[in-house]
C-alpha cells in the first residue's frame, strides 16, 4: 500500500480524500489540528516538529489562504505571511521529504484560478500561487523521471477558508454565476482530481497545470 502524505490535513478536501481513499492508501497525516494529525504540534515552518519517514510515495500540500484586498491595503507583512503559509511551508516539506520519496511518487500541490486570471484584489494570492505553478513545473523537469509532479488551480470551492464568500443563498447565487457551468465547486471536485493524480492512473502526466474551475479561466460567461 503507497504511503501518501497529507499536509494541512484538517482541510474539508483532505478529509474527505481521507475518508474516500482509506482503504486504498496509507494516509500520513500533518495538521497544526491535532484532531486531523498523526502527530502533535506540527507547524510546516518548522522543520524541527516534521516526523521523520522513511519511504513516501507521494505528498499532498493544501495549506493556504485566501487574503482578498486592495493593493494599498496590503501590508508587507501580510506579503509575507501569505508566502510564508503558501510557499515556504512548501518548500520545507519538498526538501526536508525529497530523500524519503521512492520512484514514481506523485506530488499533488495548489495554485489558484487568480494566478491565470487578472482578478482585482488578489495582488497577494496570485503572486504565491503563481509561484507554486512555476515551482511545480521547474521540479518536475528536475526530478523526472523518479518524481512526478502537478499542480490544481481551483476557482472558489466549498471550503472552511471560502465560507466568508459563501455565507447565504444570495452570495452563492452571486458567486455561482461567475462561473461558465454555473454553480460554485465542492469538495469532492478538488479530491477527485487529487485522487487521480496521486494514482497510477495518472503515471504518464508530470508537470501540468490543472484548472478545476468551473470553466472560469477559460470561457467567457
Amino acid at each position: 500500500m503507497k504511503n501518501i502524505l497529507l499536509v494541512g490535513s484538517s482541510s474539508k478536501v483532505s478529509i474527505d480524500l481521507f475518508d474516500k481513499h482509506n482503504n486504498n492508501y496509507n494516509f500520513i497525516r500533518l495538521s497544526r489540528n491535532h484532531t486531523f494529525s498523526d502527530f502533535k504540534d506540527f507547524d510546516p515552518l518548522d522543520t524541527l516538529t516534521f516526523p521523520k519517514i522513511e519511504s513516501l510515495d507521494g505528498i499532498v500540500y493544501f495549506p493556504g489562504n485566501i487574503n482578498l484586498k486592495p493593493f494599498k491595503r496590503i501590508k508587507i507583512e501580510e506579503f509575507q505571511n501569505d508566502y510564508n503559509i503558501n510557499v515556504v511551508g512548501l518548500l520545507n516539506i519538498l526538501k526536508f521529504y525529497e530523500r524519503s520519496l521512492n520512484n514514481n511518487s506523485s506530488i499533488v500541490m495548489f495554485s489558484s484560478v487568480a494566478a491565470k486570471l487578472g482578478m482585482p484584489f488578489h495582488a497577494s494570492i496570485a503572486m504565491c500561487k503563481s509561484a507554486i505553478t512555476s515551482l511545480s513545473r521547474t521540479l518536475a523537469a528536475e526530478w523526472s523521471p523518479k518524481i512526478r509532479l502537478n499542480t490544481i488551480s481551483p476557482s472558489l470551492f466549498n471550503s472552511t477558508m471560502s465560507q466568508k464568500f459563501l455565507k447565504d443563498e444570495n452570495m452563492i447565487e452571486r458567486m455561482s454565476d461567475k462561473h461558465p457551468l454555473n454553480r460554485v465547486g465542492s469538495v469532492s471536485d478538488i479530491s477527485s482530481m487529487i485522487s487521480f493524480l496521486i494514482s497510477e492512473q495518472s503515471s504518464w502526466i508530470t508537470g501540468q497545470d490543472f484548472s478545476v474551475d468551473g470553466g472560469m479561466s477559460t470561457l467567457v460567461k
